[in-house]
């Protein structure tokens, strides 16, 4: 009996822990159920503040801003014409130095090539003197020729009388013999004159060639002697000078080396594609203008296109230019090897839009703010860059507001404030 008493107990136990635990789910559940329902609120939409600029389309000339270096268009290594000891330098001769046209730069010792001018001058006197001789020989030859041909002419009718007389019997056999001797006699007479004369004739030949090469080394030693001194072939710049007095200098031994000082050039260049639209609106003769900077110093420079470097280089990915400088650069202290920043004016864009870089998105999109304050999306061509702006032309009216803030969830539709650059 005791142990039928104690099973009932322990159920008792067990049991009654599992209904507390199902009662107290069962109010949990209940109270769930009946507790009042909030609805939650929508969320609210973010509104992004951005920048705008108008629409303002027109006829836009960009400019090309490119790097030049100054260049010499013609540059001459001086020599020594001829050879000595240098007695004098120009003090406007040294690296850097500005020089006039026929400035005498340098003078040489020109005591050896005066002596041999007055040498060689002697000397062409002297022909001069025996073609005189040869001259008047001649004349007085050819008068001795003049009278043997007359002794000739009466030995010929002499011999035509004695025939005559001989023929009618008056004068003997031999008289014709003796007026025909004679007659050989002056003829061979005019042929010793004839020969003498050609040989005078010859003779003067040869002593005018003697003076003619005597003249020709005179006009040269005139020219060495003249040479002594070098003078600036134009009015240029000294970009190198190696030279001082007292120095021997060797014939065709450099001296130093000179640019042009007014026709001094820019050498820059453009790309494939910008070099095709500006040669069709007209490249050469196109105008622009070079900055040189120099500490606190700018200088500005007009200069001109002038042509077209000798050879196009494949490595370079771009056409080579000349500009030719057009300012008057007595007053600016610019030498050749200058770096010189050019503004170069591309070619026109008729219709078309500038807008700051940061409007273009994805290359070919702009976004416009609408009346109601989102934006749209605008299909637009990239023209040109120009600086920090781009030249476009597209799906844009007057007056639009185009965004220029960078965000990187812009899209159609957004909602944004807009406010206008520079208001």
């Amino acid at each position: 009996m005791a142990q039928r008493s104690s099973i009932p107990k322990r159920m008792l136990r067990i049991l009654l822990p599992i209904a507390l635990l199902l009662a107290g789910g069962l109010g949990a559940w209940g109270l769930v159920l009946l507790r009042p329902r909030v609805e939650a609120a929508p969320p609210a939409e973010r509104v992004w503040t951005v920048e705008v600029v108008r629409v303002q389309p027109g006829d836009i000339r960009p400019t090309l801003r490119r790097f030049g270096r100054l260049v010499a268009a013609r540059e001459l290594e001086l020599k020594a014409a001829v050879g000595g000891r240098v007695l004098w330098v120009a003090p406007s001769f040294v690296e850097g130095g500005r020089v006039e046209a026929g400035e005498l730069l340098v003078r040489l010792d020109p005591l050896a090539y005066r002596l041999r001018l007055d040498q060689l001058a002697a000397e062409r006197e002297q022909a001069a003197i025996a073609l005189r001789e040869l001259e008047a020989e001649l004349r007085s030859e050819r008068r001795l020729l003049a009278l043997v041909e007359e002794r000739v002419a009466l030995a010929e009718r002499e011999v035509e009388r004695q025939e005559r007389l001989v023929g009618r019997g008056v004068a003997p056999p031999k008289s014709v013999d003796a007026a025909r001797r004679e007659l050989i006699a002056q003829r061979t007479a005019r042929e010793q004159s004839l020969r003498r004369i050609e040989l005078l004739e010859l003779r003067l030949e040869r002593q005018r060639a003697v003076i003619a090469r005597l003249d020709a080394e005179i006009r040269k030693a005139e020219r060495d002697l003249a040479d002594t001194e070098l003078r600036a072939p134009f009015a240029g710049i000294v970009l190198e000078a190696r030279i001082a007095e007292g120095r021997e200098l060797r014939p065709g031994e450099p001296v130093g080396r000179l640019a042009a000082k007014d026709r001094l050039e820019i050498a820059f260049s453009v790309s494939d594609a910008e070099f095709g639209r500006l040669w069709r609106e007209g490249l050469i003769g196109r105008e622009l203008v070079a900055v040189w900077r120099t500490g606190e110093s700018r200088f500005r420079l007009r200069a001109r296109v002038a042509r077209l470097q000798g050879r196009i280089r494949a490595e370079s990915a771009g056409v080579g230019l000349f500009a030719r400088i057009e300012a008057d650069l007595a007053d600016v202290p610019i030498r050749p090897g200058a770096f010189l920043e050019l503004e170069l004016p591309d070619v026109l864009y008729r219709e078309a839009v500038r807008l700051p870089a940061s409007a273009l998105f994805e290359g070919d999109t702009v976004f416009v703010v609408d009346a109601e304050g989102r934006l749209q999306a605008r299909k637009v061509r990239l023209l040109a860059r120009d600086g920090g702006d781009v030249i476009l032309r597209g799906e844009l009216r007057a007056g639009e507001r185009v965004v220029v803030t960078r965000l990187a969830e812009i899209g159609p539709g957004l909602r944004v404030t807009a406010l206008e650059r520079g208001g």
